[in-house]
């Protein structure tokens, strides 16, 4: 279970701090979006094992919600709903030691 005192408090976001955490197979991201004054919080959840940069953003889900404690309780309670509709999704990620690698992917960018 996603733990809402086990994640950041909303301080930590209003410095531009990024969370990320894993929950069986699950990934997932918090952080804030927007200009100020209308700042939002940004939740984003997708199959593991691979980091957010290394996902396409086609297979991410993302959502916001207002810039609050409220709103961060609500991008929580959003996660662990995600988790439970989706939940064969993520349980059927590949663990990192199984994830295929592509490495003309990972060189392609480096002019070699």
């Amino acid at each position: 279970m996603i733990d809402a005192d086990q994640i950041m408090p909303l301080n930590f976001f209003s410095y531009g701090g990024v969370y990320s955490g894993e929950h069986h197979g699950m990934r997932y991201q918090l952080r804030r979006t927007g200009e100020k004054p209308d700042y939002r919080l940004e939740a984003c959840a997708w199959q593991g094992p691979y980091s957010f940069a290394a996902v396409n953003s086609e297979n991410k889900i993302f959502n916001t919600f207002d810039f609050s404690e409220d709103g961060r309780k609500a991008a929580i309670d959003w996660l662990m709903d995600i988790y439970d509709r989706e939940k064969e999704t993520w349980e059927s990620a590949p663990s990192i030691l199984e994830a295929p690698i592509d490495l003309n992917a990972v060189y392609s960018d480096k002019g070699e």
